[in-house]
C-alpha cells in the first residue's frame, strides 16, 4: 500500500499509517518514493524528504512503548562471524533485537559475505531499523578480513591533501554499504599534541589543530556521499593525554582559551561539514567542567557545550560503556543511566543492556528523566535511520551477490596504495643512505623489529625487499630473540655497508605504550653506534625516534598495514618519490612540515636526460 509523500494534515498522515499493518512492513514501505530521492550512495534532504521524513518519525515514535523507546538508544555489540541464525550463536543477538529492542549494532570481526548476511537477517526480524556501526577508520579490515586497507589519519595528512580524506571516506562508505553497514565511528576528530598518548597517536590527522579539521571535514563529506553516518570523536578531544581511558579516566587540565583554540577546532569543522554524530570521550576536563566527570557522563558537555553552544542537532553516542574509565568508578548500569541522564541520544556497549533499560526506564518512570527528552533522543536516531535509507524495506537488506564486487575494486586499492605512496616521510637522511640503488642493495643487510606478539608483523616488508633484491639478507627480531643471537646478529651487521632496521610498533587499545620492547630497543641503539649508515624506518607510531635519538636516518611511514610496508619498500628503493611532509612535531627531533624530498629513480635519470640533451 502507498500513501502520498505530502499531505496536508499530519494527521491525516498519522490515520493513513495506522491503515497499515506495522508488522508486515507496509509501514517502511510507504516513504518508498521519498526515500528514492536520498539515493543509498548520497545523503541529500530536500523539503519534500523532510516532509517524509518528519512523517515516518513520528509515526515509528507514536508507535513503541516507553521501554521500546528507551531501547531505540541502545547500542550493542556482535560479531560479525557466521552464525547459524536457528543455533545458539545467533540466540543472544536475536534476544537483544526482539526482547531488549535495541536500536543498533556495532560489530567486530568476520568475514564480508558472513557479515552481510547477518546483517540482513538481523534487519529482518527487528520490528524498527536497525543502525548498523563499525570502528572501520582506516577501512573494513580494521575489524574483519577484507576490504580496501587505508594507511592511519597520520600518514594521510602526510600525503597533504584533504582530497585524500575524502577519497577515503568514500570508498569506506561505499564498502560498508555493501555489507548493510550504515553508521562509522569515524573520523578520529582529535588534535595529536601529546607525544605519549598511546590511545590516539596514528588515528589522528595531526598536531595542527587548523589542517587537523580541514582532514576531518574532508572525510566526512566523503562519507556522507558514501552514503553512511560521520562520527566525530574522541569529543571533546583526547588528543593531549598520555593514559588511555580503555584502562582509567584521563583527566586532562587545560583553560577554556586552549580549549576553543585547539580541541575543538576539528569537531566544529565536521560540524560545519555536516556531521552526523557526535562520540563523546571518557575523559575529565574539571578546568572546563568544574569537576572529575567523565565528558560521556556530563551534562555540562553534553548539554552546555554540545547542544546549546555549538549548536549540535545530531546524535550524541557515547564511547564504549565497557571501558575501564566507566567501569572502574561507575558499577552495574550506572553509566548508562548517566549518560542518557546527561544528554547522550546512545548509550553504547552498556555491559548489561538489559539492566540499563530497566534503570532508564525506572528513572524516566519516577521523572528522574524528562520523557520529553527520551523522545527527543529517540527522534535522533530515526532521523538518522530515514536519512540513511532505513524506511524503506527495500534498503534495509543488501544483495549478497553483488558483495564481492563491491569490496576491493581495483581502483580503490589503488587509491589506497597510492596515498600510502605518498604519506612516506624521509626526516634524516645524512649521507644520502636513502633511497639505496641495486648496487648498494646487495651490500645491505635488512632487519625487521616486531614490537608485538604477531608472528606475521613484518611478513609484507621481507617479501618486498626480497623480490627486489637477489639474496637480500633480511632477518626479524621479536620478543623471542635471544641475547644470544642479538650478539650474533649485531657481529654480522658489521660486514654490511648500510643497514635497514624497520621497527614494527602497532598501537592496540589496552596496550597501554607505544614503544619498542627494551631488548630490541637497545639491539638497534647497539648497531647504530656500531655502524654509520644505518637507517630507520618506522612502520606505526612516528614517535620511535625517541628510542633512537642518535639516528641519523629516519623515515616514517605511519602504518604497519600491508599498503604502508609495500609504500616503504618502493621508495627505499627509490621506484616512488619521497614527499611525505610530517603533520607532528617531536621537539629536539623534528617540527611540523618537516619532510625531505627526493625524486623518485626515473624522474632523476629524466632529469639527468634532459640536461645531457641541453647540453648537447
Amino acid at each position: 500500500m502507498k500513501y502520498p509523500l505530502i499531505i496536508n494534515s499530519f494527521s491525516r498522515a498519522v490515520a493513513a499509517f495506522v491503515c497499515a499493518s506495522f508488522f508486515c512492513g507496509a509501514l517502511f514501505n510507504s516513504t518508498a518514493e521519498a526515500q528514492k530521492r536520498i539515493t543509498p550512495g548520497k545523503i541529500k534532504k530536500s523539503r519534500q524528504s523532510e516532509n517524509a521524513e518528519s512523517i515516518w518519525v513520528e509515526t515509528i515514535l507514536r508507535s513503541l512503548t516507553l521501554r521500546e523507546r528507551i531501547g531505540q538508544l541502545i547500542v550493542v555489540g556482535s560479531l560479525g562471524e557466521y552464525k547459524n541464525f536457528a543455533g545458539a550463536k545467533f540466540a543472544e543477538t536475536r534476544r537483544q533485537i526482539l526482547e531488549n529492542k535495541v536500536g543498533g549494532f556495532v560489530f567486530y570481526r568476520g568475514d564480508v559475505g558472513e557479515l552481510a548476511a547477518l546483517t540482513n537477517e538481523m534487519q529482518r526480524i527487528s520490528k524498527v531499523p536497525l543502525l548498523m556501526a563499525a570502528d572501520f577508520e582506516r577501512g573494513l579490515p580494521m575489524q574483519i578480513k577484507s576490504g580496501t586497507s587505508f594507511t592511519h589519519n597520520m600518514g594521510i595528512a602526510a600525503a597533504g591533501n584533504p582530497q585524500m580524506a575524502y577519497r577515503k571516506g568514500r570508498i569506506i562508505a561505499e564498502e560498508m554499504r555493501a555489507l548493510g553497514i550504515n553508521w562509522l565511528y569515524g573520523p578520529v576528530s582529535d588534535v595529536a599534541n601529546n607525544p605519549g598518548n598511546t590511545m590516539v597517536n596514528v588515528r589522528s590527522y595531526g598536531e595542527d589543530p587548523q589542517r587537523t579539521a580541514e582532514f576531518v571535514a574532508a572525510e566526512v563529506r566523503g562519507l556522507k556521499d558514501g552514503g553512511v553516518l560521520s562520527t566525530a570523536k574522541h569529543f571533546p578531544g583526547h588528543g593531549d593525554t598520555p593514559i588511555d581511558s580503555h584502562i582509567i579516566l584521563p583527566v586532562i587540565n587545560i583553560n577554556r582559551e586552549r580549549f576553543n583554540r585547539i580541541e575543538l577546532a576539528p569537531f566544529r569543522s565536521a560540524i560545519a561539514a555536516g556531521l552526523d554524530s557526535l562520540m563523546t570521550a571518557h575523559i575529565a576536563l574539571p578546568e572546563i567542567t568544574g569537576d572529575n566527570i567523565p565528558a560521556s557522563l556530563s551534562p555540562q558537555i553534553n548539554g552546555e557545550l554540545i547542544r546549546k553552544e555549538l549548536k549540535f542537532e545530531g546524535i550524541i553516542t557515547t564511547d564504549s560503556l565497557g571501558m575501564g574509565a566507566i567501569i572502574k568508578n561507575y558499577k552495574g548500569a550506572e553509566g548508562a543511566l548517566l549518560a542518557i541522564k546527561a544528554g547522550a541520544d546512545i548509550a553504547l556497549l552498556p555491559p548489561n543492556p538489559k539492566e540499563a533499560i530497566d534503570r532508564i526506564e525506572q528513572a524516566v518512570v519516577s521523572g528522574e528523566i524528562p520523557k520529553k527528552q527520551i523522545d527527543a533522543s529517540v527522534r535522533r536516531v530515526l532521523r538518522a535511520k530515514f536519512r540513511v535509507g532505513l524506511a524503506d524495506a527495500k534498503n534495509r537488506a543488501v544483495d549478497l551477490s553483488q558483495v564481492n564486487l563491491l569490496i576491493e575494486k581495483p581502483e580503490n586499492v589503488r587509491a589506497a596504495e597510492e596515498i600510502a605512496e605518498k604519506s612516506i616521510t624521509l626526516l634524516r637522511n645524512e649521507n644520502n643512505v636513502l633511497p639505496v640503488s641495486p648496487a648498494q642493495a646487495q651490500k645491505t643487510m635488512f632487519i625487521i623489529a616486531a614490537g608485538d606478539d604477531d608472528p606475521d608483523q613484518g611478513n609484507v616488508f621481507k617479501a618486498a625487499i626480497e623480490q627486489r633484491v637477489k639474496g637480500a639478507r633480511v632477518v626479524k627480531v621479536d620478543k623471542r630473540t635471544t641475547e644470544k643471537e642479538f650478539e650474533q646478529l649485531l657481529d654480522e651487521a658489521k660486514r654490511f655497508d648500510r643497514i635497514v632496521i624497520a621497527p614494527f610498533v602497532k598501537r592496540a587499545a589496552l596496550k597501554g605504550t607505544i614503544e619498542l620492547p627494551e631488548a630490541e630497543a637497545e639491539f638497534i641503539r647497539d648497531i647504530i653506534d656500531e655502524k654509520r649508515n644505518v637507517a630507520i624506518v618506522a612502520f606505526g607510531s612516528p614517535y620511535q625516534l625517541q628510542q633512537f635519538p642518535k639516528a641519523k636516518i629516519y623515515m616514517t611511514a605511519w602504518a604497519v598495514e600491508d599498503a604502508a610496508q609495500t609504500a616503504a619498500a618502493r621508495a627505499i628503493f627509490g621506484e616512488t618519490a619521497i614527499r611525505g611532509r610530517s603533520p607532528v612535531s617531536l621537539p629536539g627531533f623534528f617540527k611540523i612540515g618537516d619532510g625531505l624530498q627526493i625524486k623518485a629513480q626515473k624522474e632523476k635519470e629524466k632529469d639527468a636526460q634532459e640536461k645531457t640533451e641541453i647540453f648537447n
